[in-house]
């Protein structure tokens, strides 16, 4: 699912490079990402248990800057609706 998830970012920056407007595309690509991202490190503090909670351990970090990071870049309710709004 990472592979996917930086395959498809990589396809939608090449088409800005050409100059193509791809606002839905890039909203689809962030969703895509923090989704994966979200259920990679949800995954990986159930495999280390208690101490994917605790301070100090690599796990808890990443999952912390990632609950952060899916937040600040757009949540992904608003680039739910900028995807909708571009089908609609």
């Amino acid at each position: 699912m990472v592979e996917v998830s930086r395959e498809y970012t990589y396809r939608v920056a090449a088409k800005i490079d050409f100059g193509v407007d791809q606002i839905k595309e890039i909203s689809m690509a962030k969703n895509f990402a923090c989704t994966v991202s979200d259920k990679v490190t949800y995954d990986a503090v159930q495999i280390f248990g208690g101490y994917g909670y605790m301070r100090g351990y690599l796990v808890e970090r990443l999952y912390r800057d990632n609950r952060i990071l899916s937040i600040g870049g757009g949540a992904t309710g608003i680039m739910k609706e900028i995807i909708f709004r571009f089908i609609l």
